[in-house]
């Protein structure tokens, strides 16, 4: 019997190394071909140990030169030539469409897409975002056509927006809550003495809530209330939301806060951790909040499409009101101030997690969509 095919489509090796390695993995133990079509920075040699074939593909995220934008689908169509995959599985917006697109020369692979939230196009009603919406709306519909077609999101915020534009037949949705976490790589460690680390997992972005981190950062402390705030993770410069770095190290040299950059070992960093906040306007389902669960923390996060799927109030975490500083405040205090309240909630979140986000769950769920495709 003949491997089946499948080719992986991100838009930057580290978005596959932190997300979706385990599916790879777990791919190929089960005896498919697997390759990637994407941006190389820094992690060849890990994808190449797995055995993966690995096509450089160039694609700029914050990109709208029409030019760029047709190299890369060209590109794109001529990687797709040459594997001659059976599935497509492209993740995120830009390489959802253009994997739709490209696989037009190419008819026999069937297209799996992921969207882990619809972004700032689909939740905000600025002139921009309104004109991009008709832009996008149009190229989704052009390359979510076909039988073979699925597209995969998170959270059902998410499933009843995209019914509503009318992009692709509804038959073909599917949900599947999150990327999973390898619940035997994160796991539950003890709430550590000390002072406690609050952190925000994630990119550097207004969006992510890194302003309102800081701003409930720099009450708390000014309280002489004992802890610590930690930003992990860097600054994207191609999205349009991203903090630049000069504001991030005045808030450090303020000493409000601490930047830890990005870590490919998060476990490490859940491990110093006593509380992880993440006051994001909106998500598909951040894999940050289900490793933080993995590692039986507690989390803070506003009520908003994606982390309500994950955390339930007053059981792992506080879920606030979006926009509620005084409670974002008051719920991180509480837990500062109550050891044994982090250590039940963690307890909970970790139950959470190993029955709902498990990375075994989420890839079963996933090749029986590829299977409905073969």
């Amino acid at each position: 019997m003949t491997k089946k095919r499948v080719l992986f489509v991100i838009t930057e090796d580290w978005a596959l190394i932190s997300h979706r390695l385990h599916l790879v993995e777990a791919a190929i133990a089960d005896g498919y071909v697997v390759a990637l079509a994407t941006k190389i920075n820094s992690h060849k040699k890990i994808l190449s140990n797995t055995g993966v074939k690995i096509f450089e593909w160039k694609l700029h995220r914050g990109s709208l030169n029409p030019i760029k934008e047709i190299i890369a689908i060209f590109n794109l169509c001529k990687i797709i030539w040459r594997f001659k995959p059976d599935i497509i599985h492209a993740v995120a917006q830009k390489p959802v469409i253009y994997a739709g697109l490209a696989k037009q020369i190419y008819p026999k692979a069937s297209l799996i897409g992921t969207l882990g939230g619809v972004g700032f196009v689909f939740t905000s009603n600025n002139i921009k975002a309104t004109l991009l919406r008709l832009l996008l709306k149009l190229l989704l519909k052009l390359a979510l056509v076909g039988k073979k077609t699925r597209l995969i999101l998170q959270n059902l915020d998410n499933v009843n927006t995209i019914q509503s534009i009318n992009v692709i037949n509804s038959k073909y949705i599917r949900l599947v809550k999150g990327a999973g976490v390898e619940t035997e790589k994160f796991l539950p460690s003890k709430i550590p003495s000390g002072i406690p680390i609050v952190i925000l997992p994630g990119r550097m972005l207004w969006d992510k809530g890194v302003g309102e981190f800081v701003k409930v950062a720099n009450r708390i402390k000014s309280k002489n209330i004992s802890a610590k705030f930690v930003l992990v993770g860097d600054i994207d410069l191609e999205n349009p939301k991203s903090i630049k770095q000069t504001q991030i190290d005045k808030w450090i040299t303020s000493g409000i806060v601490e930047q830890w950059r990005r870590c490919d070992n998060m476990e490490r960093v859940y491990k110093k951790s006593s509380i992880v906040c993440l006051p994001s306007y909106h998500e598909g389902l951040p894999k940050v909040l289900i490793e933080a669960g993995s590692c039986a923390r507690p989390v803070v996060t506003f009520n908003v499409p994606g982390c309500r799927e994950v955390i339930k109030d007053g059981v792992n975490g506080f879920l606030i009101n979006f926009g509620d500083i005084n409670d974002l405040e008051s719920r991180i205090t509480e837990l500062i101030n109550d050891k044994n309240l982090c250590k039940q909630m963690g307890k909970n979140g970790r139950k959470i997690v190993e029955t709902n986000f498990c990375n075994l769950i989420i890839n079963s769920q996933t090749f029986d969509i590829w299977k409905e495709v073969f």
